[in-house]
């Protein structure tokens, strides 16, 4: 992994990310979660990362901080599961993009289900790429880095 001497990590040769961004992981299966915290940390991510096992419990940690300004700042990327208990990652993703702070926020959806019109609806809702499990490490960093520079570019 190339890092910039403005300390940004560099993706596909061109894509640069600030390796001190916050995520959020919003996944079920603790396994998971834990999995794609140790590739942000291998990729070489320095931020703050945050599981959250809910859609409702990350909408929650959305709206904090958003209201506790000065304690708290917003998510600088979200990755999702689609399949959640209880309100799914594509809920979650419809309720993040009416929050103005979140609205070109990277959102990286994470599904078990390779259907097309599914994963276009998602993009049309606001979730900048979809990645399909399982997944290599090459993928998800392509994934991240295409993710970042349609939101942030």
């Amino acid at each position: 992994m190339k890092t910039s001497e403005n300390g940004t990590l560099i993706f596909l040769d061109e894509i640069e990310i600030p390796q001190g961004i916050s995520y959020l992981i919003v996944e079920d299966e603790g396994d998971i979660a834990e999995l794609i915290k140790d590739n942000l940390i291998e990729f070489g991510f320095e931020g703050a990362i945050t599981i959250s096992d809910s859609a409702e419990h990350a909408l929650e940690l959305c709206q904090k901080s958003i209201e506790e300004k000065g304690i708290l700042r917003p998510f600088d990327f979200i990755i999702s599961d689609w399949n959640l208990s209880g309100l799914s990652g594509l809920d979650l993703l419809i309720e993040i993009k009416k929050i103005p702070e979140y609205e070109k926020t990277p959102f990286l959806m994470i599904t078990a289900n390779d259907n097309v019109s599914g994963m276009l609806f998602a993009t049309k809702k606001g979730a900048s790429e979809y990645l399909v499990k399982p997944w290599e490490d090459k993928e998800l960093k392509t994934k991240l880095a295409l993710s970042w520079d349609k939101c942030k570019a």
